[in-house]
């Protein structure tokens, strides 16, 4: 059977994704990544150069997923807020790469699908001087509102039944009317 580079690559995507998201940049092991995608881990360093170049892939590609899955219109950005969390309660891995990322890369630029957001929410609202960084701490209120769930309550995360989703739902209203009153504070125009 033929080499098939393609595959390996994506093999190896998951199999970093999986390590990534339970060990973070430091505790992962190539040695793990490489058995799990079946792979040698000359692959790695051959097709991403490092393993902390690996953990950047694997942050965009997760990054660029939960972000590019909800559009953001600047009209309605409480469905913005509740759509990410959707995306999260679906895609917990996602949670856990931003949170390394937060832990072990805080420094980074940010993702080309921050900025296309940032840039949408400075040119709705009248943000004030630099309208930017307005627009940018917007931004980081929206996402913080998103992830709260996540970060705040993590035993809730892995509950079940009837109950447990109560209470998801209950959060999500919850993320519905704060985020509403977030953006008329900061924005002081109404929508």
């Amino acid at each position: 059977m033929p080499y098939d580079s393609a595959a390996t690559k994506k093999r190896l995507l998951d199999a970093a994704l999986d390590e990534f998201a339970e060990r973070g940049l430091a505790g992962a092991r190539v040695d793990r990544i490489a058995e799990k995608a079946c792979a040698n881990k000359q692959a790695i360093y051959a097709y991403f150069g490092s393993k902390e170049d690996l953990f950047r892939c694997v942050l965009q590609e997760r990054c660029e997923s939960a972000l590019d899955a909800v559009a953001l219109d600047a009209s309605d950005l409480p469905a913005f807020v509740a759509g990410v969390f959707d995306y999260l309660v679906e895609n917990p891995k996602s949670v856990r790469m931003m949170l390394w990322r937060q832990l072990e890369l805080p420094d980074e630029a940010e993702h080309d699908a921050v900025a296309a957001k940032v840039q949408a929410l400075a040119a709705a609202y009248e943000l004030g001087v630099p309208p930017r960084q307005c627009a940018e701490d917007l931004f980081t209120i929206l996402l913080g509102l998103s992830m709260a769930w996540f970060t705040c309550a993590p035993g809730q995360q892995a509950a079940t039944g009837a109950a447990a989703q109560q209470r998801l739902h209950a959060f999500r209203r919850s993320l519905l009317a704060s985020t509403d009153a977030i953006v008329k504070t900061m924005t002081k125009k109404k929508r």
